[in-house]
């Protein structure tokens, strides 16, 4: 019965993973090719379809962070260096109007915004885990 139960388990993860993976690769296409509209009709429903792309990306990305670079300090500091420069590039372009948002791209710099966002989240909750949090805390984590 639990060999059942955990290849049945394996089945549905790999579906929804590969239901999220396409879902951020469609968006991905889409936006990046200028094929999402910024007209006000649609731009709730982009709003909402690229938070969830958005937040799926990040959870995915981390989960992969995680399982992946885990004990590999030199490839997890590349990472952390990566996303440090995009938080003060992306702020300073949108400062010194270098990001100019228009209707075909609106979706790509809303997607680009978010992710350097969730960047910052990223990390400070990796400071907390590595540096603040109790032992059992990261210890479990």
């Amino acid at each position: 019965m639990k060999d059942t139960t955990n290849s049945a388990r394996t089945v549905w993860r790999r579906i929804v993973i590969t239901l999220v993976v396409t879902n951020i690769l469609v968006f991905g296409f889409l936006a990046f090719t200028g094929q999402i509209s910024g007209d006000p009709k649609t731009i709730v429903f982009i709003d909402f379809w690229g938070r969830f792309v958005v937040y799926s990306l990040w959870f995915v990305g981390y989960a992969l962070y995680r399982r992946y670079l885990d004990g590999m300090p030199a490839i997890q500091n590349f990472v952390i260096a990566a996303i440090a420069f995009n938080i003060p590039l992306f702020l300073t372009l949108s400062y010194f109007d270098k990001v100019h948002v228009t209707e075909e791209n609106l979706a790509v710099v809303d997607f680009w915004g978010r992710l350097t966002v969730y960047s910052l989240w990223f990390m400070l909750y990796e400071l907390y885990r590595k540096h603040l949090a109790p032992t059992s805390v990261a210890q479990a984590d």
